[in-house]
């Protein structure tokens, strides 16, 4: 038997209905990729072709337009924490989602409204799963949050941390109660360094040590740049074309980018453990001659000198 949602429940559900009404936004990156794989993004077309029958193109758009941004996901979030969902209670809100008929309003760049379409039931379901409304914060981190950041930032951090999913073990509940107590909430790496450790908190099994973790993560950092820095020395020696029939890969990153997540892998361990692990480049030493040959033992000798 279901529970009745109670009086917080509902507003929040009245406001992710809300939400979803208000949520279609045509940003002018999705211009750019409509013009890209479609067709030139006149209004008048582009009104037609969004009111029109589905098709797997146009499922792909809508997917793009009526994805829950930063800014709709901190709105939502204090609502969120306080209604306390359950996973039977999301399973609840879907079933009452997918049989109620919502028509949303699209938008342009500039705030005009574009067209209103009825929403499809997979993009109901989608944007749901989306805002993740089920997951709740492990107390011990909400405490530390209230405790080490300004209000105008703790819904933010929450959103990272619902998107995320993170389940907060021992090891991970304590690193992140750490993390919102020690690391400075005013430095611009803040949100950044966050981005960075989520990740791999979410991919690491509970033995391992998240100080090891973020070694590790430095090494694996290390490797990307030294390949980035031999894909730039080969690129000055030769054309992108050439490289690409060689087999010659170009790096994800610059070395800039990945000696700014190094950066940030140290600022982490230093504010939280008071230490990191330092690499150093490989050094070339000259050749040593050896000088005396009459036993092994001068030869070695001169070899350490």
């Amino acid at each position: 038997m279901t529970q009745p949602f109670n009086r917080t429940q509902q507003d929040g559900i009245a406001r992710i209905i809300q939400a979803l009404e208000n949520g279609g936004c045509l940003t002018r990156d999705i211009l750019d990729y409509i013009e890209a794989t479609l067709f030139s993004p006149e209004p008048d077309r582009l009104a037609a072709y969004l009111s029109g029958d589905a098709d797997s193109q146009r499922d792909s758009l809508l997917d793009l337009i009526f994805y829950p941004d930063q800014a709709v996901q901190t709105d939502l979030e204090p609502l969120l924490e306080a209604a306390r969902f359950s996973a039977q209670d999301e399973k609840q809100l879907h079933d009452r989602l997918m049989t109620r008929t919502i028509h949303a309003r699209v938008g342009m760049p500039d705030g005009t409204q574009l067209v209103r379409i009825r929403v499809p039931g997979f993009i109901k379901s989608q944007y749901l799963a989306r805002l993740n409304i089920s997951w709740q914060v492990d107390p011990r981190v909400a405490a530390a949050i209230e405790q080490g950041l300004p209000a105008s930032k703790r819904s933010i951090v929450k959103v990272r941390l619902r998107n995320a999913g993170i389940c907060t073990a021992t090891t991970r509940r304590d690193f992140l109660c750490r993390f919102f107590q020690r690391m400075t909430h005013s430095d611009p790496d803040y949100l950044a360094c966050l981005d960075l450790v989520l990740p791999l908190l979410q991919g690491a099994g509970e033995a391992v040590a998240v100080y090891d973790l973020l070694v590790e993560h430095k090494r694996s950092l290390f490797r990307s740049l030294q390949q980035a820095r031999r894909f730039e020395t080969l690129l000055g020696r030769s054309n992108m074309e050439t490289l690409m029939l060689q087999g010659v890969r170009a790096p994800h990153d610059s070395p800039d980018v990945v000696m700014d997540h190094m950066r940030r892998v140290d600022l982490i361990c230093l504010r939280i453990f008071g230490t990191t692990e330092p690499i150093e480049l490989p050094v070339e030493a000259p050749v040593r001659r050896v000088s005396d040959w009459n036993t092994a033992e001068a030869a070695m000798q001169s070899l350490l000198e």
